[in-house]
């Protein structure tokens, strides 16, 4: 009781309690040894190199073989200023060619032509020669040299049944606003193509829409054609409408009929719409007024001489060829050219 009056009033302290004695820290553990390195490997002692196998010794290289000789050319025949060339396969034509509408030989007989244009269409031609033929007419066929290239065995046809094929120009252009150039061009090339097709030497020539000029025909005269065909009866099978007539078959048969005259051309069409159908009773209705059919060929007298062309200055062989539409192999044969 006395003590703890006394501890109550701060006079006696208890001793302290002692602290307690921290615990030994704990040895550390021993590091472990480091093991041991493995020790490399040896490194692999390097494989000798193989020893470079020696380069071929290159081939020795092919003598080159002597090259041919070239053949000599033949040499060209020399031509000069005014000689005097025949050109073969052409008639002469004195002068510009000549424009004609009906037939100008004398002949006892009424004679009458039918003549036929071929431009472009083609699929009614067997028809038509089906018809002349069974009326025994020939006739004379103005073909464009494209429409002859395009169809050989037409063209061929026409020959072999006994009728005529002459020019109607290359590409059946308006041949009147053509140059020189372009117009000789149409007659030569479409002049090639009937002596290769056919084997024709064509020295008639009928313009595509009826158009000439003096230019074509002085080119037409030199190009041995003596004659422009036109005709005195345009038929209008070429139309569905003229004037505001309808063009039937009636209509084509009266046209023919009713202007007929001794010596006349009619113009006709290998395409035309109602030729075929009106062409049996045209060939009957001309021949009740006595007239004999025939070719444009057969009531023109056909020009007997040769054409001659006189060298000017300039010219060569290739040229004058050229210009006629045949080979300059085919002129030295001709002139006997050394």
């Amino acid at each position: 009781m006395v003590l703890m009056a006394f501890a109550a009033c701060g006079l006696f302290e208890p001793e302290p309690e002692p602290e307690p004695e921290p615990e030994p820290e704990p040895e550390p553990e021993p590091e472990p040894e480091p093991e041991p390195e493995p020790e490399p490997e040896p490194e692999p002692e390097p494989e000798p190199e193989p020893e470079p196998e020696p380069e071929p010794e290159p081939e020795p290289e092919p003598e080159p073989e002597p090259e041919p000789e070239p053949e000599p050319e033949p040499s060209t025949p020399v031509i000069y200023p005014g000689q005097v060339l025949i050109i073969p396969g052409q008639s002469e034509s004195s002068g510009d060619s000549r424009v004609v509408r009906d037939g100008i030989s004398t002949s006892s007989q009424k004679r009458i032509a039918l003549t036929f244009d071929a431009g472009w269409l083609y699929d009614q031609t067997d028809d038509l020669l089906k018809v002349l033929k069974d009326y025994n007419v020939r006739s004379t066929f103005f073909l464009r040299g494209l429409w002859a290239k395009d169809h050989p065995d037409l063209a061929r046809k026409i020959i072999q049944q006994g009728h005529v094929v002459e020019n109607h120009s290359l590409t059946h252009g308006h041949m009147t606003t053509m140059t020189e150039a372009q117009i000789r061009k149409e007659l030569v090339d479409t002049t090639k193509i009937l002596k290769e097709t056919v084997g024709a030497s064509p020295y008639l020539f009928r313009p595509p829409f009826g158009e000439y000029d003096g230019r074509m025909l002085r080119i037409l005269g030199e190009l041995g054609y003596p004659y422009t065909v036109m005709w005195t009866v345009d038929s209008h099978d070429w139309a569905e409408e003229i004037r505001g007539t309808k063009v039937t078959t009636d209509y084509l048969i009266s046209r023919v009929l009713d202007n007929a005259s001794v010596g006349g051309i009619i113009l006709m069409h290998v395409g035309g719409y109602h030729t075929v159908e009106a062409l049996p009773l045209i060939i009957e209705g001309l021949r009740d007024q006595g007239y004999t059919l025939t070719t444009v060929n057969a009531m023109l007298p056909k020009p007997d001489g040769v054409l001659r062309y006189t060298v000017v200055k300039g010219d060569t062989l290739y040229a004058i060829a050229t210009r006629y539409g045949i080979t300059v192999d085919a002129l030295i044969k001709e002139n006997d050219l050394q």
